[in-house]
């Protein structure tokens, strides 16, 4: 299976996976209380709702967390923040899904989409750190600020697999040059530490 088509299926995966209609609550602390004392209680029901909001609210500190190793625009370039995404322990493992898009003036775009801390990244990481299953798929290997990238030469397509637990592609319409100058400013020591 190609990286392109590995992408494209986690892309329709995270299309399936819950998200929340209305903003997290800021603190997960109360939340995390009342399903403990729901739980106590006998409420399954409740312990479960209120678990489920607790984890909407992480996930968005955690996506707030990985937003700040993104790098600013390049001069000349805007850029839009994706929304994040808790998904659900259900679809593909759980964890947190989001992305950044960068837009030149001539209409090319630079898109930056983060995995973090999914099961389904831990089950991917041995197949993307395997030189022939690597060079099977048709891809080569770069290192980039420090990091093993897997690019993509029909479209310049970098994918990172970091700590096994987290994958960060960095794609789009501009040309390979630009996705790397984009890759090159990933705050990624920044985004190891974030626990």
């Amino acid at each position: 299976m190609t990286l392109k088509r590995l992408t494209l299926l986690a892309a329709l995966l995270v299309g399936t996976a819950f998200a929340q209609d209305a903003a997290p609550p800021a603190d997960p602390a109360p939340l995390l209380q009342e399903a403990q004392d729901a739980l106590a209680a006998g409420e399954i029901g409740h312990a479960r709702r209120a678990a489920e909001k607790a984890a909407a609210s992480l996930a968005a500190r955690q996506g707030e967390a990985i937003r700040a190793v993104l790098p600013p625009p390049l001069d000349g370039w805007t850029m839009q923040d994706g929304e994040t995404t808790n998904i659900g322990l259900a679809a593909m493992g759980g964890g947190v899904v989001l992305d950044r898009t960068y837009s030149a003036a001539d209409g090319t775009d630079v898109r930056i989409e983060i995995m973090a801390d999914s099961d389904m990244v831990e089950q991917m990481a041995a197949m993307f750190m395997d030189p022939a299953i690597v060079a099977a798929m048709g891809v080569k290997t770069e290192i980039i600020a420090g990091e093993t990238g897997l690019i993509d030469p029909s479209d310049g397509r970098i994918t990172f697999i970091v700590d096994k637990r987290s994958s960060i592609v960095v794609s789009g319409s501009a040309p390979a040059e630009m996705k790397k100058a984009y890759a090159e400013k990933i705050g990624f020591a920044a985004f190891r530490a974030i626990k």
